[in-house]
């Protein structure tokens, strides 16, 4: 018989595991039971205990040291976090090289995968010494490139490296991340159409958190650059309601190259670890979250200002990633000076592609073909690419 999790057992396993049990504002339990459902129903999972049961109560935990935080360090509430923009291209089109480039700025930061990983201090850890979160952050990456060993190939994955804040919204049980790991494609649906605020809130709050630790090591407050797909696939409209005036750019690609990449990346997670995964099923349901994504993000691109939406073309970050990064952070009202130029051709120099296995797939595996994307996707081409 098939282990089911169980919403109340994970609660009080990180109830257990922290001595805590309060978990704050409780309207994560809505999302928290659907995701349970969906994952008990459609996962097939080898070992739910030990992937999502252990991934469910590792954020739960987490929710229980984020209103600790508050109560021990009661300065963090004061924390303002200004966000310079956030990236919001769909995936494999390029944001992760202009999210490297931008954070590279002296002006800008960026989150940590470190931090990330770990948001809060170890045991024992000294609030201006995180030495212990990067060493444990290290041992992680090492582990899941054991499990995922073609992982490399498709995305850079580096614990001293730079990561997307969506890490930080799986605490609340809204993200993309967990349909691209489980074939659980009725909860990605759902989750896009949920009111995504209240978990933005939420990772305002682990940024005050994050930004709280920093200025107790001596760092500069500095604008935040955000990057994850997950806003294009369902999360803008949060987003713009916490940070209604971001700027947000849009990296564009022809989906045809983006697409079968991104079935790929899901099908490396998930298919040694799902006995109900099917490659041939997951071009279907990526194409509809794609096109349902760009669908609402058409519609709210049309309610905002002139020039809080700079496209970026991924031939652009190829081509001319040095000229490409001055241009945003020109569009951001920053000017682009020596320091800045320099600490991106040193960011450019280290993310070469060639450095990196090559990345090989079929859209055909995916029960994809290229005429058959190009169709789906002929209004966003002609729009955004010409």
């Amino acid at each position: 018989m098939t282990e089911h999790l169980n919403v109340e057992t994970l609660m009080e396993s990180a109830r257990g595991a922290t001595g805590l049990s309060d978990f704050g504002n409780d309207w994560f339990l809505a999302p928290l039971r659907r995701l349970v459902d969906d994952v008990n129903r459609d996962a097939g999972l080898v070992s739910p205990e030990s992937s999502a049961g252990a991934r469910i109560q590792g954020a739960l935990v987490d929710r229980l040291q984020l209103e600790q935080y508050f109560k021990d360090h009661p300065t963090a509430a004061a924390e303002r976090i200004d966000l310079a923009c956030a990236i919001i291209g769909l995936p494999r089109t390029g944001s992760t090289m202009v999210h490297r480039l931008l954070a590279a700025s002296p002006k800008l930061t960026a989150l940590w995968w470190w931090e990330t990983a770990f948001p809060f201090p170890l045991p024992g850890e000294a609030m201006d010494d995180p030495a212990p979160r990067q060493e444990a952050a290290k041992g992680m990456v090492d582990w899941l490139l054991s499990e995922w060993p073609d992982f490399e190939s498709i995305d850079p994955m580096d614990s001293m490296a730079i990561n997307e804040e969506v890490v930080l919204l799986d605490r609340t049980f809204l993200s993309t991340t967990y349909d691209s790991m489980m074939p659980i494609h009725a909860y990605g649906h759902w989750q896009a159409e949920q009111d995504h605020e209240p978990a933005i809130r939420d990772l305002y709050r682990f940024m005050q958190v994050i930004q709280h630790q920093r200025v107790a090591r001596g760092e500069t407050r500095r604008p935040w650059v955000f990057k994850t797909p997950h806003y294009v696939m369902g999360a803008l409209a949060g987003l713009l309601k916490v940070w209604p005036e971001v700027k947000l750019v849009m990296t564009h690609r022809d989906v045809g190259d983006v697409l079968p990449s991104y079935c790929s990346m899901c099908a490396s997670l998930s298919v040694n670890s799902s006995t109900s995964y099917r490659k041939e099923m997951q071009g279907a349901h990526w194409t509809k979250r794609f096109r349902e994504g760009l669908d609402r993000l058409a519609a709210i691109r049309d309610t905002l200002p002139a020039g809080q939406v700079i496209d970026i073309a991924y031939p652009d970050t190829v081509t001319d990633p040095q000229g490409t990064g001055e241009r945003l952070l020109r569009g951001l009202g920053l000017a682009p000076d020596a320091d800045d130029r320099l600490a991106m051709q040193q960011t450019i120099a280290v993310n070469a592609r060639e450095a990196r296995p090559k990345h090989k797939y079929a859209a055909a595996d995916f029960g994809l073909t290229p005429e058959g994307i190009a169709a789906d996707f002929a209004d966003y081409h002609k729009k955004y690419l010409g």
